[in-house]
């Protein structure tokens, strides 16, 4: 399960059943994979996460998975 994390601007991989983090990426600021009010998260079929930013941050970022 993904979240976003607003607090430390991360997305947190979570296992679902017990809740505990299994991972995170992201860090503050305007750079390729950093966040600014990162607000919104899809996941497509592929594994693909798709992280919107409002206010300052004003994208959409596209993560694909490494194998």
């Amino acid at each position: 399960m993904y979240l976003d994390d607003g607090g430390d601007e991360q997305i947190k991989i979570l296992d679902h059943a017990s809740g505990t983090v299994l991972s995170s990426f992201g860090r503050p600021g305007h750079q390729v994979g950093a966040f600014t009010h990162a607000h919104t998260l899809a996941v497509d079929s592929k594994g693909n996460v798709y992280v919107a930013e409002t206010d300052w941050g004003r994208r959409v970022q596209k993560f694909k998975p490494v194998k």
